[in-house]
């Protein structure tokens, strides 16, 4: 992806105060905390892609964070960028970086997800990669462990070289390596929660990723055991069966080591939204899948702009399976976002429009086989979307995320919510209103990234967990905003960064 020289947008400019009912704040301001450290002067674009979290880590009360964004900087390079949370409990990161080569070939290529290994002390983040000589395109897998991240000897404080980006994250490799010819998207991983060596897969991890075979126009989900901790890959197999249009995969692992897949498939009318289950056999060694089972078909789906507001939604179904308190049955949680009436095409400019869109849930106790009809996680006026999911194992609490415009007159500037469902039950409670100021989508700053993203990107980032004890648990939620001003030739304006806010319950 080509993108303006990181040199030539960090101009010597004077600096002005910025305003200060929108300045840096903590993590349960109006605003929540910008999570990076870019200097205001000449400021570019950062949209939130994930976050990932280990509980007290740093101490008691105090977190282990890790998120990820698209950032316009191009540190290291790339757009992909990390940021690290190490000290303190204001949301505010201690450093970051671009995200390091793969043997020195594959580089970032786009969409970053940190995902946590709790019973490993270790943090993952996956990517696309692109490599020239021969030109090959891949699914990147870093690793790293608490102890690096805390460690300011491999992770020295503020924005990180290139070589200390490779130090803090010192394990990679690559899989899914095919030729140009061949395109990938949306990669995700999970990694098996099982304490390593109890039984057949712990502690393995399982990368999906959409994938072009040939020239056509057919995509396919692909599926990859690795090894953990280090990093051996086994074959990739495809996992959507016959589906022609199979994209947007996200991957979990039950507590019990069954693996389970969601997609989206395209290539029928209506769309449909299919669940897959597989049994490990341990890593590198693929796991045996079943064919993939009908969630829901979708007339709806989230699809082209988002009501007024200048940017677009698409349906991506995510979910989390929750180990009931009988130790035997799983309940899973699937979240996505559609249409609440239908889409309208837009008239000479080939697209869609949906005039409300909404954020649902359906549940599955029998691993996909059936599931509960949709329900809305709000019932407000205005735009629900880019909805997120995150289980909080100690507490089996599930975390709801997402935008809404319900509060905005026009309903164009959302703010952040989220909603909950408490241990035991599948219904949705009230919703908190985490970010209570608004965010402006048409804010951008006036220095233009080649292929930046549009708005606030396409989706939030969340995670959770704690101790299991009431009120020691945090749900975070990454997030897009624009409340923190740029300055431009000494002019403040404003800027759009990622930026973190959590819960505690």
């Amino acid at each position: 992806m080509s993108l303006l020289s990181p040199k030539s947008l960090f101009l010597s400019v004077s600096m002005v105060l910025l305003p200060a009912a929108r300045a840096q704040s903590g993590c349960t301001a109006p605003d929540g905390s910008r999570f990076n450290l870019e200097p205001r002067p000449n400021a570019v674009v950062q949209t939130a892609l994930s976050v990932a979290m280990l509980p007290n880590r740093v101490g008691p009360d105090m977190d282990l964070v890790v998120a990820t964004a698209y950032d316009g900087r191009g540190l290291g390079g790339s757009n992909d960028g990390f940021y690290v949370q190490r000290s303190g409990v204001n949301c505010q990161p201690d450093f970051e970086g671009g995200l390091p080569g793969i043997f020195n070939a594959f580089g970032p290529a786009g969409t970053p997800t940190a995902v946590a290994d709790p019973a490993r002390d270790a943090f993952f983040i996956v990517d696309l990669r692109f490599a020239n000589d021969p030109d090959q395109n891949a699914v990147g897998i870093l690793r790293t462990t608490s102890a690096n991240l805390l460690s300011s000897t491999a992770c020295p404080g503020g924005t990180q070289t290139d070589a200390g980006s490779a130090s803090c994250w010192p394990a990679g490799t690559v899989t899914n390596v095919v030729g140009l010819d061949q395109f990938l998207q949306s990669p995700h991983m999970a990694v098996d929660p099982r304490k390593t060596g109890s039984a057949t897969g712990a502690g393995d991890l399982y990368t999906v990723v959409t994938e072009r075979i040939g020239t056509g126009l057919d995509t396919s989900i692909f599926l990859t055991a690795c090894t953990n901790p280090n990093l051996k890959c086994g074959k990739s197999i495809v996992i959507s069966g016959g589906d022609l249009i199979a994209n947007f995969s996200f991957v979990q692992v039950r507590p019990d080591g069954l693996i389970t897949v969601s997609y989206l498939n395209s290539g029928v009318r209506p769309e449909t939204i299919m669940f897959v289950t597989c049994t490990p056999n341990g890593a590198p060694a693929a796991p045996t899948c079943g064919s993939p089972e009908v969630v829901t078909t979708e007339n709806n789906p989230a699809a082209g702009t988002i009501g007024d507001l200048p940017m677009s939604d698409q349906l991506y179904p995510r979910h989390v399976n929750r180990l009931e308190s009988d130790g035997t049955t799983f309940t899973t949680f699937l979240v996505y976002d559609r249409c609440d009436v239908a889409l309208i095409e837009t008239i000479g400019a080939g697209g869609t429009f949906c005039p409300k869109t909404d954020v649902v849930v359906t549940t599955s106790t029998d691993a996909g086989a059936n599931w509960s009809p949709i329900a809305k996680v709000s019932a407000s006026a205005g735009q629900q979307f880019f909805g997120a999911v995150a289980l909080d194992t100690s507490t089996n609490t599930v975390n709801l995320g997402y935008y809404s415009t319900q509060n905005d007159s026009f309903q164009l500037r959302p703010q952040v919510f989220l909603a909950q469902i408490a241990a035991g039950s599948t219904t949705v409670e009230e919703p908190h209103l985490l970010i209570s100021a608004f965010g402006d989508v048409q804010a951008k700053p006036p220095i233009f990234i080649l292929n930046q993203p549009v708005g606030f990107g396409d989706r939030l980032g969340m995670a959770a967990n704690g101790t299991g004890e009431s009120g020691q648990s945090r749900a975070y939620v990454s997030y897009t905003w624009d409340s923190v001003f740029g300055t431009y030739s000494g002019v403040a304006t404003p800027d759009v960064n990622n930026h973190l806010t959590n819960l505690q319950y």
